[in-house]
């Protein structure tokens, strides 16, 4: 076996080696938008499998955006940066947009540096958007927030983030006339809790995608079905270059069939039509419930995008035109370190569930983000503590880091594994929902 990774060996008796991997977590939250960044320590941390002689132990560590400035992030001190979605990648995706920042400037090159000496990187839904430039159905980006998307690229991936159009509801200034050009974002901040049939109410935003695996590479090699149901979160799919100057393998494909000619899942576009007064008016009650709750101040400026209304249903429909491109890749950084890269547009971390279909809201009451224009509506009846549905692709998180980890490819964790998930377990309050506002708007 190889011993020129950064990980940590130990020689035990009668030749057993362990294998610490080290997993930096890059936790930088911004806007007070959260993340699931909590859920990969609770995935990794500790976790332990035996292969032959060698025993492997995953630890992880949250790093900072100062951490990344201070030149912390080495391949002497980590195997591999995961960044997650949500508040943490297409947060710093819009942030490092900015190209004239000098931050984000020093920032980029940091973490350019740490896959260039042989370090992996794992980016999962606005991981995959931070680190990619954004292709669109118009060639160019045209919005804001597709701008910031595109010029956020650290330069060392081949692989393309795709969006046909992508725009932040209420803040686009052309949805009054195309407000299906917010795109896959009206899947992100938009979901009420969902029911199951049985009356359980969880929390369900995003869509549960069967995605097409294909089985020509070490991390879904050892996997027994062509179809894996993980849940997608208005992650984007993913372009692929026709001649491309290093190894690049897709694992997964969104379904033949587009979310948006599912009669299931499909959605229509909403449109704010609340203006100045609107926003006021969702200050004051951000401010009011902040006060109420004894909540941070931080958070004021999420909670007036959550609580601004009104919002009117429209007769256009969500187009993603995401069928049968690429959701997961793989790549080797060319140079003689080959720092790996995997980029995953859905979101194995999460829970996933069976059968239902999205319904909206009335549009003749008042309607706002915070309380949801979508929710899912006869869903199979989850198992106890949501442990099957909470832990079913777990299983690709552990192989994906062990993998840009350099983990032989034979001795990867295994795709089915034992799962303890108990009655207080820290994650559960992500699942059920508890019926107060706070714990809706903590999961949208």
């Amino acid at each position: 076996m190889s011993t020129g990774s950064r990980s940590t060996f130990e020689k035990t008796e009668k030749n057993q080696e362990v294998r610490i991997i080290k997993i930096a977590i890059l936790a930088e939250e911004l806007f007070g938008w959260g993340s699931g960044k909590h859920f990969f320590p609770i995935i990794l941390q500790d976790y332990t499998w035996k292969v032959n002689n060698t025993t492997y132990t995953i630890h992880t560590q949250y790093i900072y955006d100062k951490d990344i400035l201070k030149g912390r992030l080495r391949t002497n001190q980590f195997d591999v940066l995961l960044v997650p979605g949500g508040g943490v990648g297409d947060g710093l995706a819009i942030i490092k947009g900015f190209q004239f920042s000098r931050k984000a400037i020093k920032w980029k090159k940091n973490i350019s540096a740490f896959i260039r000496d042989g370090g992996g990187y794992v980016g999962i839904c606005g991981g995959t958007a931070l680190i990619t430039d954004l292709k669109t159905a118009q060639k160019k980006p045209q919005t804001f927030v597709e701008r910031q998307y595109h010029k956020s690229a650290i330069g060392v991936t081949c692989v393309s983030s795709y969006y046909k159009s992508l725009a932040f509801p209420l803040f686009f200034p052309f949805q009054k006339k195309h407000p299906e050009k917010i795109g896959a974002v009206a899947y992100a901040f938009s979901f009420a809790p969902g029911e199951t049939v049985d009356g359980a109410q969880i929390h369900t935003g995003g869509v549960p995608i069967d995605f097409q695996i294909y089985h020509d590479h070490p991390i879904t090699s050892g996997f027994d079905k062509d179809i894996e149901r993980i849940r997608w979160w208005a992650g984007p799919a993913l372009v692929v270059p026709e001649h491309p100057d290093r190894e690049v393998k897709i694992l997964a494909r969104y379904p033949m069939q587009d979310l948006s000619e599912d009669k299931n899942i499909r959605i229509h576009a909403w449109k704010y039509v609340g203006g100045i007064y609107g926003l006021i008016r969702g200050f004051l009650k951000a401010a009011w419930y902040i006060k109420k709750e004894k909540d941070t101040l931080k958070n004021i400026f999420l909670y007036t995008f959550y609580m601004a209304g009104n919002w009117k249903k429209t007769d256009k429909y969500i187009e993603l035109d995401f069928a049968n491109k690429p959701c997961i890749t793989t790549e080797v950084y060319p140079n003689e370190k080959k720092g790996r890269i995997l980029l995953c547009a859905a979101h194995p971390e999460y829970m996933v569930w069976w059968n239902g279909h999205i319904s909206e809201m009335k549009s003749d009451t008042f309607n706002c983000l915070g309380t949801g224009l979508y929710h899912w509506e006869g869903i199979s009846p989850v198992s106890k503590h949501a442990k099957v549905e909470l832990t079913h692709t777990w299983w690709m998180v552990r192989r994906f880091v062990a993998w840009a980890a350099k983990v032989p490819d034979d001795h990867l964790p295994p795709t089915h594994a034992e799962e303890e998930i108990h009655e207080k377990h820290p994650l559960l309050k992500n699942i059920f929902w508890d019926g107060s506002l706070l714990n809706q708007m903590e999961n949208i």
